[in-house]
């Protein structure tokens, strides 16, 4: 059961950093303390926090050690001394709340099958039932590669409310929220709420990369953005706020605050929401099932008979993207067989179902900013 209180907080590497680049344990201390309030309260919540590499990178300034002229493998040694001094920082003053750290490092592999993404919902379903753990997520930059990574954890944290059915998504950065043109610009203000449906009140530039971080507002924003579409109401604040979860929680104006649609969805649903155009393979629909894909009061099951061509290779039960003839993303789901069962199946009548509509999800939002 999905409790009322349920909520993915995430924190960034500028965030969180002190100038040096390592974790300032003043806003790490600001920030346990208002988590392990929270769930004193009773809410449960998951933190995704940044800050590996960058704290790797101080450490290794600081003792001054040689560096790698591969860049990868650089990261990777980084990531792998940074992840373990930033989960010492918090268990330290997690445990002056009475809390425990529990660590868990993921890489985007672990949400493309369904077996991982319900063992990974089974772990945060029991850590729901313990009140004295704080879970604190990052990517596992140790060993992910580039086909491997999140574009940030922006959307790593976006995957996780997804699948636990939070309620709340609060993006904590070095920003104040979102402005209504770019921030260095004369009489740039804050936007303190955004209904995605008022084109006219989304700002018109959003370009920029978040300093020490991969990401940027343009990356939080299509995160946010699809989480509204799942329902979950998202948040992008300043972690300097003074008592900035709280607030936000208790319904203060903070930030940007980003309306749900009021749209409920199952594991399943969520999970393949979640994950539009990340599947590698696609199959071409034709015009007559474009047109009733595109129909959103429209229930179907995908025949082979409204299919025309298999791009890629795919097993039974691996995602599969739904294309127009141009390559837009329509839908996704689950494949009920293999890609050269379905080649054989292409356009002919009487064939199994291929993707039943219960695994289907249709896209429903398009970019804002188009």
């Amino acid at each position: 059961m999905v409790s009322s209180n349920t909520l993915v907080v995430k924190i960034g590497t500028a965030a969180l950093s002190a100038e040096d680049g390592a974790p300032d344990p003043r806003i790490l201390g600001a920030l346990v303390g208002e988590l392990a309030e929270l769930k004193r309260q009773g809410h449960y919540v998951v933190l995704v926090s940044s800050g590996a590499v960058g704290t790797g990178r101080a450490m290794a300034k600081k003792d001054k050690l040689a560096g790698s002229n591969d860049p990868v493998t650089e990261r990777q040694i980084l990531a792998s001394l940074g992840q373990a001094r930033l989960m010492a920082l918090y268990q330290d003053i997690l445990a002056k709340h009475g809390i425990l750290a529990s660590q868990i490092l993921l890489t985007k592999q672990d949400f493309k099958t369904r077996s991982h993404h319900k063992h990974m919902l089974h772990l945060f379903e029991a850590l729901r039932e313990q009140p004295r753990i704080l879970p604190i997520v990052n990517e596992n930059d140790c060993v992910t590669v580039e086909e491997l990574m999140f574009t940030d954890n922006d959307e790593l944290a976006g995957l996780l409310a997804a699948m636990i059915g939070a309620q709340r998504l609060v993006i904590l950065s070095n920003i104040a929220g979102v402005y209504d043109r770019p921030p260095d610009q004369p009489g740039a203000k804050i936007i303190p709420s955004i209904d995605w449906n008022d084109k006219k009140a989304l700002p018109s530039d959003v370009r920029g990369a978040s300093h020490g971080g991969r990401g940027g507002m343009a990356s939080k924003m299509n995160m946010v953005r699809k989480m509204s579409a799942l329902g979950i109401r998202a948040h992008i604040a300043n972690a300097k706020e003074n008592a900035v979860l709280s607030r936000i929680v208790n319904g203060e104006p903070v930030g940007t605050a980003f309306a749900p649609l009021p749209r409920k969805r199952n594991a399943v649903k969520r999970w393949l929401a979640s994950e539009v155009n990340q599947a590698p393979a696609s199959v071409t629909a034709n015009a007559c099932l474009v047109d009733m894909l595109r129909d959103p009061h429209r229930a179907l099951s995908l025949l082979p008979v409204g299919l025309e061509k298999v791009t890629g290779t795919f097993a039974k039960g691996d995602l599969v993207r739904i294309v127009d003839e141009s390559g837009a993303t329509l839908a996704i789901g689950i494949a009920r067989y293999d890609s050269a069962a379905l080649r054989q199946s292409l356009g002919k009548k009487r064939q199994p179902v291929f993707i039943h509509y219960d695994q289907l999800h249709r896209t429903e939002c398009r970019d804002p900013f188009a």
